[in-house]
């Protein structure tokens, strides 16, 4: 079957020429002109077109890879269309340019009854598109910048629109050696960007090691301005991945980053504090060990022969064991006793996986005893050398063991296992028995010995693992990959678990979803009893519209739109509406743009405004802030002049000029890398009812004249401006994936996306099964991604929407059935 017989070659090209001339278009009104990013995508664009035509399959790589970082709308402004729609219509201008051209066998095919649900999909994909977007409203300055224009349906339906426009793509590059080759180390690499970027976020803001704070992370996840779980639907649908590659590593080095990149994005995991993903993690895990059970032996990359369930039974006890010790150390000897004990059960692991000479049992204990004695000596009271940090006496020393005991096991001329360098690992592990319980006593005294005790008693029992026939591990690539992601996974969750944030996030679980459902209860009753509507839905993207004038407790969500004046249609300003909650003040909407402020500098802020309503009042600060969560503002003493006593009615609307000199202070400080970005924020705030503060012609003038702000007189609309919602999530998203598509598309589109999802289930698990490794981490990402959709929308985040597709337009791919032999013509 050849790639333009299912899609003519005058169609593929007449699209490639429509894609082209939109990505052209949409260039043309990009706004680049502020900042370095604007600069990076214009750098990067070349790029991608270039690597397009040396490698057409490139972009299986390209596009897992950069949908979840290429995202700019912090500096842009601009969330309708983004930058990596452009990067899609490149991709589907080159790459159907080519399906037009080329003649090339298909790499997939897809069954009937694939096609079929898909095609059901899109009708009702279609529908409730049209039924958002009509009756077209009018393409003025808040059409395509606002969450309740009905054009949030053309944004929320891009999502399927793209998968559907790739599919001819898949079918024609993505093979099983393609995929392997492409699509999963572009995954990692998303991944690694992701996890690399809430690495910067955490210690940039709350620090690395503050687990107290609020502060959740977003990531390079923009979306997430008005709340939302777009970073972790991606870490559900990404994490299967990184253990993917871990078990299929075949070098030391591999399987080095591969456990680095593991340890990266479950620390962005751990942070996030969702417990939406914190269950969709370990559903995800369940998966994974029930299929592993359920392979059959014999199968390809499975061992021959079933794991006995007594040996499983006694791993898991093991396991059991040393994870309810570590968590009895960490809460009595924090993070160092945490450290200390999985390195002693680390090099347990290792040691009792070797041949140890018993017979040098006691003369190892008996010289390490001595030795640890006359170095203990050195520091009797743990503050040699001043006290500093690690230089302390039994932190000093248990690096000292833990060096000797790596230079005894590393491989040399006897791979490490001589009796001699076996003895001389025996006498390190007993100094770092040592040094453990020292360092709990250092930290908490005496009532840390008993945990200490413990966790040298059964690392000791780890040791003779040996003696055992057959042995529990042997040291092959498998178990260390176990091994050291179990070791990463505890070093991780046992600190955040009892972090003073998570256990507050856990206490009130039960009155958080008892919020959950009342707001479901609440959507439901906003939507229309009218039978086409729930056939079909209210609409794709139609729900924040409908929360803002039909929520039954009647509030009014605060909102930004921009306006022109009356007498003078060129002169555009924005329009800040303060909440209107009847139970008081609800949360304000801020209006932001990043700028490049020097910290201890006199600046001058200048604007225009006007208001309407009950005296609201215009709060403008500069705030250290990465999307959500202001934090070390500078507040700008700006107030607005009072209502003069007998002044006429609407004299107070007239525009009043104001110039506030203030300092920066503290704000731009610190070392390049992990210096707080700063964000100018407006926002109006006023009574429980709601009132408008219009403003215009805003300036910010650094001392030598300097213009900081872009677009301050708003005659672009929203370029180079964004917004955000910081707390109060809910008039924006529904919080459930099952709701939304049965509010928004109705039982047509719920129904057609289940049957969708059961199909694509249903074949990653046969293929699992049959010891296919990648379809089961497919299938434990899929279920982690629904598993968070319980609680959180998830498809209202197009660019999270077509990563999931992809997936599940990938588990329905089938390779193309060989053509029959043909039969030799006669003579």
């Amino acid at each position: 079957m050849a790639a333009h017989a299912a899609l003519p070659g005058l169609a593929a090209r007449l699209l490639a020429l429509l894609a082209g001339g939109a990505c052209a278009l949409a260039l043309r009104h990009y706004p680049l002109g502020h900042g370095w990013p604007g600069l990076l995508f214009a750098i990067l664009l070349p790029a991608y077109f270039l690597l397009l035509c040396w490698r057409p399959a490139c972009w299986l790589f390209c596009v897992p890879a950069l949908l979840p970082v290429l995202d700019l709308a912090p500096w842009t402004g601009w969330f309708f269309l983004e930058e990596i729609d452009v990067l899609l219509l490149l991709t589907v201008a080159c790459g159907y340019w080519r399906l037009g051209a080329v003649d090339q066998p298909a790499a997939a095919r897809l069954s009937t009854a694939a096609r079929a649900c898909l095609l059901l999909c899109s009708l009702a994909w279609l529908i409730a598109v049209l039924r958002g977007v009509l009756p077209l409203a009018p393409l003025d300055a808040n059409a395509w910048d606002n969450y309740l224009s009905p054009y949030n349906s053309l944004r929320l339906g891009k999502a399927w629109a793209w998968s559907m426009l790739l599919l001819p793509l898949l079918l024609r590059d993505a093979d099983a050696p393609a995929l392997r080759r492409y699509a999963l180390p572009g995954m990692l690499a998303g991944l690694a960007m992701v996890s690399l970027f809430a690495l910067w976020e955490r210690a940039a803001f709350p620090g690395l090691l503050n687990l107290s704070s609020d502060y959740r992370i977003t990531a390079p996840f923009s979306a997430m301005h008005t709340g939302g779980a777009a970073l972790d639907g991606y870490l559900a649908l990404s994490l299967p991945f990184a253990g993917l590659w871990l078990a299929r590593t075949r070098s030391r080095w591999q399987a080095a980053l591969a456990l680095l990149l593991l340890a990266l994005a479950l620390h962005a995991a751990f942070t996030t504090f969702s417990r939406g993903l914190y269950l969709a993690l370990a559903a995800a895990v369940l998966l994974a060990f029930w299929q592993t059970l359920r392979t059959p032996p014999g199968t390809p990359r499975h061992p021959p022969g079933r794991l006995p369930v007594r040996k499983l039974l006694l791993r898991l006890l093991l396991a059991g064991l040393g994870t309810g010790l570590l968590v009895y150390m960490f809460t009595l000897a924090g993070y160092r006793g945490l450290l200390a004990a999985v390195v002693l059960f680390a090099a347990s692991f290792v040691l009792a996986a070797r041949p140890l000479p018993w017979r040098l049992a006691p003369a190892s204990l008996l010289c390490a005893l001595c030795v640890q004695g006359l170095l203990a000596s050195w520091w009797p009271d743990g503050t040699s050398l001043h006290g500093a940090g690690w230089l302390k006496g039994p932190y000093f020393l248990f690096l000292l063991a833990a060096a000797l005991l790596a230079c005894a096991l590393w491989p040399g001329k006897a791979g490490g296992k001589g009796p001699g360098r076996l003895g001389l690992a025996m006498v390190a592990w007993t100094m770092l028995a040592c040094n453990l319980v020292w360092i709990g006593w250092h930290w908490a005294g005496p009532p840390a010995l008993l945990p200490a005790g413990l966790v040298v008693l059964l690392a000791m029992l780890m040791l003779s693992n040996g003696r055992v026939h057959p042995p529990l591990w042997r040291l092959d690539r498998a178990s260390l990959s176990i091994a050291g992601a179990a070791g990463i996974l505890l070093l991780l969750a046992i600190p955040v678990s009892a972090s003073y944030y998570a256990t507050e996030r856990f206490a009130t679980t039960a009155f958080d979803m008892q919020g959950r459902l009342r707001h479901w209860r609440q959507v439901l009753a906003m939507q229309p009893a009218d039978w086409s509507d729930r056939l079909f839905g209210m609409g794709m993207g139609s729900f924040p519209a409908t929360y803002y004038w039909h929520n039954p407790g009647r509030e009014v969500p605060a909102s930004i739109a921009y306006a022109e004046e009356a007498g003078n249609p060129g002169n555009r300003y924005v329009r800040l509406a303060s909440p209107g909650y009847s139970a008081g003040y609800g949360e304000l909407l801020r209006l932001l743009q990043r700028l490049p402020v020097q910290p201890a500098t006199r600046y001058t802020l200048a604007l225009d405004a006007r208001r309407t309503g009950p005296m609201p009042v215009l709060q403008v600060r500069l705030c250290q802030r990465q999307l959500l969560y202001a934090q070390a503002c500078v507040n700008i003493p700006l107030r607005l002049h009072p209502v003069p006593t007998g002044s006429p009615v609407g004299a107070w609307q007239h525009w009043q000029h104001y110039e506030v000199p203030f300092d920066s202070a503290w704000l731009g400080g610190g070392s390049w890398l992990l210096r707080p970005p700063v964000q100018l924020e407006l926002a109006a705030s006023g009574t429980a009812t709601s009132s408008v503060v219009e403003v215009d012609n805003l300036s910010l003038r650094a001392p030598g004249g300097e213009e900081l702000i872009a677009n301050g007189r708003f005659t672009q609309a929203n370029n180079y401006w964004f917004f955000s919602s910081d707390h109060h999530h809910l008039p924006w998203h529904i919080k459930s994936l099952a709701l939304h598509l049965l509010v928004e598309t109705g039982w047509c589109g719920a129904l057609s996306m289940l049957g969708l999802l059961t199909l694509a289930g249903l074949r990653l698990l046969r293929r699992a099964t049959r010891g296919n490794q990648g379809a089961l981490a497919c299938a434990a990402a899929l279920l982690g991604f629904l598993v968070v959709g319980l609680f959180d929308s998830l498809l209202d985040v197009p660019r999270i929407a077509l990563l999931c597709y992809l997936m599940l337009l990938c588990a329905l791919l089938q390779p193309v059935r060989s053509p029959p032999a043909l039969e030799s013509a006669p003579p």
